[in-house]
C-alpha cells in the first residue's frame, strides 16, 4: 500500500520561525520518508490568507493536502499533527485517508519529558521561567495545569504557565510569583513557533504585553524567541507520534 504523510500544523505567516520551526520538522519527515510522500498543511485559514496574498504561495489545508496526496496516487495518508493540544484546531483534522499522529502533550509520558528536558528548562541565570502557552476554549486547557503540576511534583516551582487565551493567565502568574522573591524572569513560548503572539503579545514594549506587565511589576525581564520546533527533543517526540501511527 502506497502511504503518505500530511505534515499539518496551524501555521505562521512569520517567515523567520517558519523556517527554523515548521520546515525544519518537515525536512526531518521528509529525510526518513521521502520527500514525494510528504505535503503540508495549516489548519489556520487566516494564515493561509496572509501567506497567500503576501508571499504568493498557496499553502493547502487539510482536506486540500488529503485530495492532493489521494490525486497522486497514494491508498493511505497519515496526517502528522504538530498541534500541542487535543484542542479545537486538531479536532478539525479529518481521518478519511489514515490515521492522525497525537498533539505533542497526550499521554503522561509527554508531560515528563518537558518538564525533564535541561535546554528546554534553563534558567540562563534568571529566578523563574514563565511560558506563554496559547491556550484553548476547550477542555484541552486543561493540559496547562496538568503541566504546571508536573513541574511542581519535580521540585521546579519557579516555572510557570500561563496562556493567551486558556484560563490561566499572565495576571494569575503574577499574583502567584508575588512574595517569593524572584527579581530576574525568562519569558519563553510554550508555542511551535515564535509568531505573532510571542512576538507581539509576549515581548513587544507594548503597554499590554506580558514584558511590559512584568517590568511594572519591578521585575528584570529576558524574552527568548525561540519557538518549540527548534528544540531537537521536541521535533523527536513528534517524529515518534508519527512512527506510532505509520503502521
Amino acid at each position: 500500500m502506497k502511504k503518505a504523510i500530511l505534515v499539518t500544523s496551524f501555521g505562521t505567516s512569520h517567515k523567520d520561525t517558519r523556517k527554523k520551526c515548521l520546515d525544519s520538522i518537515q525536512r526531518e519527515v521528509e529525510e526518513k520518508y521521502g520527500n514525494e510522500n510528504v505535503e503540508r498543511a495549516y489548519t489556520s485559514g487566516i494564515i493561509r490568507r496572509i501567506i497567500e496574498k503576501n508571499e504568493g504561495i498557496h499553502i493547502f489545508d487539510q482536506k486540500e493536502g488529503l485530495k492532493v496526496l489521494k490525486d497522486k496516487g497514494f491508498e493511505e495518508i497519515i496526517t502528522m499533527s504538530l498541534h500541542i493540544l487535543d484542542g479545537i484546531e486538531y479536532s478539525k483534522l479529518d481521518d478519511k485517508f489514515g490515521k492522525i499522529s497525537k498533539p505533542l502533550l497526550a499521554d503522561d509520558e509527554d508531560f515528563k519529558k518537558i518538564v525533564e528536558n535541561k535546554e528546554f528548562n534553563d534558567l540562563e541565570d534568571d529566578d523563574a521561567i514563565v511560558f506563554m502557552g496559547h491556550g484553548t476554549e476547550s477542555e484541552a486547557d486543561y493540559a496547562y495545569q496538568k503541566l504546571q503540576k508536573e513541574y511542581l511534583k519535580a521540585g521546579k516551582s519557579n516555572i510557570f504557565i500561563a496562556t493567551v487565551e486558556g484560563e490561566v493567565t499572565i495576571k494569575d502568574i503574577i499574583e502567584k510569583m508575588k512574595g517569593k522573591g524572584f527579581k530576574k524572569i525568562l519569558l519563553k513560548p510554550f508555542m511551535i513557533v515564535a509568531g505573532d503572539h510571542a512576538k507581539n503579545d509576549m515581548s513587544s514594549d507594548n503597554e499590554d504585553s506580558w514584558k511590559t506587565m512584568l517590568k511594572n511589576e519591578g521585575y528584570e525581564v529576558t524574552s527568548v524567541l525561540k519557538g518549540m520546533g527548534e528544540y531537537k527533543f521536541i521535533r523527536e517526540m513528534f517524529m515518534d507520534k508519527l512512527k506510532e501511527v505509520y503502521i
